[in-house]
């Protein structure tokens, strides 16, 4: 066991974890989830990893207290351990304590409030889970001192090195910086951000500074004696969001079509206003978890913006504009207060942004892979256009 591990068991005691619980395993659960709904295409669940950097005093409070503020939605934190996995829903009600007897049911019953699920790798384990997890941002939490700041470097170069070396493009990695003030946090996540950049060619975003503990809601916490791979943790996030969405689909508003169809053509449907030549005149309405924005850069009118459910900025452009969408982006970095006064829902300062490079031919993009930008392709069908990530 690790000195961290030891350190969290202790604090542990203060801080209301449970004793484990025999679990009935996670396939199990995986087939409850398959069988509470039709199969269907739906949104994949946000799954957020947590990375400890150097923390002050014990790493374990200080990622639920971030991971509350984070996100004020109802969310689950699922923290992997040496022994098992601690759960608990954050900004949510409920009672203490769940009920549920198996990490499965948990999940089932936790996918019917949480819009994200934040995960603590088990120490040691950080780069494998997050490449397990397939997840497109990952939060770094550091302290604001000299040594935690070359941590917070170190983690961010081995998520970016990890990801390249496996053919991914690297994900967001925003630094949310813990046990100091807001001009010491905003420092330490600019001095990351410039060696980031000047050495790996990639961003490094302010996700807040967070001075001091606070009480953080905290429910239907329990610990499972079951250690889970975060492969198979990630499948069963999925299939449990799939389930409540199936199950709650008749009561909610219905989600956003992909690909949107026009109802007043007689022949084939095709996709509103998205005959131009051969490629959909407007992408951003049919990637899955976009929602286009008015905003138009002077210089590059033909950049195309969107924002998704974290308040991150989308900027869309296709192959050939390239040298526009990095021109497009310094813009909308050097406007970002006059964005978000007309857009509150943009997120805080630096604004996030996501460079999008756009492709009709699959072969076009082979050489864009490790460029640090989403690569999209979008494929005409009888009926359509069909858009497929492409990393």
């Amino acid at each position: 066991m690790s000195l961290d591990d030891r350190f969290d068991r202790l604090a542990s005691l203060f801080l209301g974890d449970l004793e484990p619980t025999s679990t009935s395993g996670m396939e199990a659960a995986m087939g409850r989830a398959r069988g509470a709904g039709p199969s269907r295409s739906l949104d994949t669940p946000v799954i957020t990893p947590l990375v400890a950097g150097n923390l002050p005093v014990l790493a374990h409070p200080w990622l639920w207290h971030v991971a509350a503020r984070l996100d004020a939605r109802p969310s689950a934190l699922i923290r992997l351990a040496a022994k098992g996995v601690q759960v608990a829903m954050l900004n949510a009600a409920g009672a203490a304590e769940s009920s549920r007897d198996d990490l499965a049911a948990w999940l089932l019953e936790a996918a019917t409030v949480a819009r994200r699920w934040f995960v603590v790798p088990r120490s040691g384990g950080e780069i494998d889970t997050v490449s397990a997890l397939g997840a497109e941002e990952v939060v770094v939490v550091t302290g604001g001192d000299e040594a935690a700041t070359v941590a917070a470097y170190q983690w961010v170069r081995r998520l970016v090195e990890a990801a390249k070396s496996a053919g991914h493009a690297p994900p967001l990695t925003p630094l949310a910086v813990v046990g100091c003030e807001d001009r010491t946090a905003r420092q330490v996540a600019s001095d990351v951000d410039t060696n980031a950049q000047g050495f790996l060619g990639h961003a490094v975003a302010f996700a807040g500074a967070f001075p001091q503990l606070e009480r953080t809601s905290v429910t239907q916490q329990r610990f499972f004696g079951e250690c889970v791979p975060p492969e198979v943790l990630r499948a069963a996030i999925q299939e449990a969001a799939r389930a409540a969405q199936t199950s709650r689909a008749g009561m909610a508003a219905p989600a956003p079509v992909p690909v949107p169809r026009s109802s007043t053509s007689a022949g084939p449907s095709v996709p509103a206003g998205s005959e131009r030549g051969d490629r959909p005149e407007q992408p951003a309405s049919l990637l899955p978890g976009l929602w286009p924005v008015a905003i138009q850069c002077p210089d590059h009118p033909g950049i195309g913006f969107a924002t998704d459910e974290s308040g991150r900025l989308h900027l869309l452009a296709w192959h050939e504009e390239v040298a526009a969408l990095r021109a497009a982006a310094i813009w909308a970095r050097r406007h970002a207060p006059l964005l978000r006064a007309a857009f509150p829902g943009l997120a805080a300062d630096p604004m996030p942004l996501v460079e999008r490079l756009l492709f009709t031919d699959a072969t076009a993009a082979v050489t864009w892979h490790h460029a640090g930008m989403r690569l999209d392709l979008f494929v005409r069908l009888t009926d359509g256009w069909l858009s497929v990530p492409l990393n």
